[in-house]
């Protein structure tokens, strides 16, 4: 049977895993469900119709699956959060429900989410996530896995993060960062690449060559996106990773920030 502390208030119809811990003046609303081994550590709010996977822990003043912040939200229809598993939510984190009629905020695994970070509503976070104090993501936002948002930073709303992509502290980008790339400043343009990251995570040098291929050709040498495209398609190793990158570029809607790509366009 779960552990709840008596000045906790649980919505009669939640279901909790037995192993887990509600700590004081939690709120747990209805249709909540929590899998075995999270903690709630005193002092959060699990919004309505909330899902919650195994062995997170939500710190105090954490506020996860509430109403979303936006105007045109209907309070009496029914949308929802999903978060999977080992997943990390500190001190004031919140995360807003869908706000359409039965749409879906969604947290993958292994996140973690520092003080004040915000994910709004309608947002797709992948796994192994880390979002520094302060971050933000805008409704309807992407992240793809292994992302790293700096602290004070901000994603507009519809944009996406590729995956393994770093956002440098206090930026702030209405366009598309593209997988593996380093953003930074206000639309500043990609400054680099994740070398650290695709080293610590075991990519093999023939790959990271070719990632590098890339930075130097879409942010480098001032080509236009659609000669990029063709350059890199042209001269570089058909690897997955180069063929992650090119897709998602091909299918951006706002455009991938690239910022000063150091030349002339041709």
């Amino acid at each position: 049977m779960a552990k709840i502390h008596p000045s906790a208030v649980v919505a009669p119809d939640a279901q909790l895993a037995d192993s887990v811990e509600v700590g004081p003046f939690c709120v747990i609303e209805e249709d909540v469900k929590i899998g075995e081994g999270t903690k709630l550590l005193g002092q959060c709010r699990i919004g309505a119709h909330t899902t919650i996977g195994t062995n997170n822990t939500i710190y105090p003043f954490a506020s996860i699956g509430t109403d979303p912040e936006d105007y045109s939200y209907d309070p009496t229809q029914v949308s929802y959060t999903v978060i999977g598993n080992d997943n990390r939510f500190r001190e004031g984190v919140t995360v807003n429900r869908g706000t359409m009629p039965g749409s879906v905020t969604e947290i993958g695994s292994g996140c973690f989410f520092m003080a004040n970070a915000h994910v709004s509503h309608n947002c797709k976070v992948g796994n192994k996530v880390i979002m520094v104090p302060c971050s933000g993501i805008a409704g309807h936002v992407q992240v793809g896995d292994n992302c790293l948002l700096s602290g004070l930073t901000g994603v507009h709303q519809f944009c996406r993060v590729g995956r393994m992509a770093v956002l440098s502290g206090g930026s702030q980008i209405s366009m598309d960062l593209a997988p593996f790339m380093i953003g930074d400043g206000r639309n500043g343009g990609v400054r680099g690449y994740n070398i650290v990251g695709l080293r610590r995570n075991g990519f093999s040098p023939e790959t990271i060559k070719a990632i590098k291929g890339l930075y130097d050709i879409f942010f480098r040498q001032g080509l236009s996106i659609s000669n990029a495209i063709a350059k890199a398609e042209a001269e570089l190793p058909q690897l997955p990773e180069v063929i992650e990158f090119l897709d998602f570029v091909k299918s951006s809607k706002r455009g991938i920030l690239t910022g000063d790509r150091g030349g002339r366009r041709s």
